[in-house]
């Protein structure tokens, strides 16, 4: 390591997803102790994997033209003096490493950029910076600069430089520590596998085409497809219950007829109104219910009936030649009337009787009738 007692060793995190093992990097950064001699320029990269040292070269960001940014500050703020700080200024434990990929390092320099009305005076700008840096050519390939408020971000963008307004407060989280390079596994190959080990956060994941295949709402409902399932737990629904349904307002379960679903637990439905409606127990319980009770009534209707006929006098007088009889008949509720003619033949070899009884339940008439004879 004596060769590199020149350099600030600065350790960074970078999580990206991969697909295969990766290797372990350190990031040993330029000292603003060695400016003016070769070292003021380079970077060393170690793989700690197979303890090899890639050496590169950070000379585009300290070449780099700041003389517009200067001017556009100086026009609006008469401010004079500008500072680019070196790499092992910028915070504690260097710049975070963002992304490694073959000979390009993307990083985040904290506050490398501050812009000041006079020397030594308190910073009117700052500016985090983020770099893209060739590290086998030095060369700057991009160059983001984030502004914390929006008078910094439009003399920025005046200056032609690309900016992201935002708190300038870099996340030191992980400083101190290894990274892993995962950047040669990410692929827009179609069939190509990508994992990650940690979380993935974000709102919406979409096709190439732009339609969403997962997305997350205003209201705190995600939706899976364009025009979508809908899942919403008990904090944002508005029943108060985890809830899945479909913003088109049919959700069909499988696509065929020998699709099968098991419900494990209690399936709730609400009373239907079409025949094509699955139906409750509730509903079941009272439609039985109801219907024993027509059936009982219906048959207590009938027997009335029967004992309203039975009370008929069918026996004809030897005397006459027409008999007329009523009878009445109840049961549990139920009440019906008989009517009943009976008479005879002239030489009384034979008789004829006819019936009828009438229950306004059953709101039907029973008709009977008979006929009986002599043998002499």
């Amino acid at each position: 390591m004596t060769n590199f007692q020149s350099y600030l060793l600065a350790l960074s995190t970078a999580i990206i997803p991969h697909m295969c093992s990766a290797d372990i990097y350190k990031v040993l950064w330029p000292e603003e102790a060695q400016k003016g001699n070769a070292g003021w320029n380079a970077v060393k990269i170690v793989n700690m994997t197979s303890n090899t040292v890639f050496d590169g070269s950070m000379s585009g960001v300290y070449t780099q033209d700041l003389s517009g940014l200067k001017k556009k500050i100086e026009v609006a703020q008469g401010v004079t003096y500008l500072t680019h700080h070196s790499l092992d200024a910028t915070a504690v434990g260097g710049p975070a490493v963002i992304e490694f990929s073959g000979s390009d390092i993307t990083f985040r320099a904290e506050a490398a950029i501050a812009v000041n009305p006079f020397e030594g005076a308190a910073p009117a700008y700052t500016y985090d910076v983020i770099y893209k840096v060739d590290v086998t050519t030095g060369e700057v390939l991009e160059t983001t600069l984030v502004a914390s408020s929006a008078e910094e971000a439009n003399a920025a963008i005046a200056a032609g430089f690309t900016v992201d307004l935002e708190a300038s407060n870099l996340d030191r989280t992980g400083a101190g520590t290894s990274f892993q390079s995962y950047a040669n596994n990410i692929t827009n190959e179609v069939n190509a596998d990508i994992e990650t080990n940690g979380g993935l956060v974000t709102e919406q994941l979409s096709n190439p085409d732009g339609t969403s295949l997962l997305r997350k709402e205003a209201d705190g409902t995600v939706h899976i497809g364009q025009n979508s399932i809908v899942l919403a737990d008990e904090a944002v629904s508005a029943s108060g219950n985890d809830e899945v349904y479909s913003s088109s307002g049919v959700l069909q379960l499988g696509n065929n007829d020998q699709h099968r679903t098991v419900i494990k637990g209690t399936l709730e439905v609400p009373t239907p109104t079409l025949g094509s409606h699955a139906a409750n127990k509730s509903y079941v319980d009272k439609g039985d219910a109801a219907t024993l009770k027509t059936a009982n009534k219906y048959s207590e209707g009938i027997g009335a009936m029967m004992m309203a006929a039975t009370q008929v006098t069918m026996t004809a007088d030897p005397g006459s030649k027409l008999n007329i009889g009523f009878g009445l008949g109840s049961l549990s509720g139920e009440n019906a009337f008989a009517i009943g003619l009976t008479g005879s033949s002239n030489d009384g070899s034979f008789r004829y009787s006819v019936t009828a009884s009438y229950s306004d339940y059953v709101d039907e008439v029973a008709v009977g009738a008979g006929l009986s004879w002599s043998l002499r």
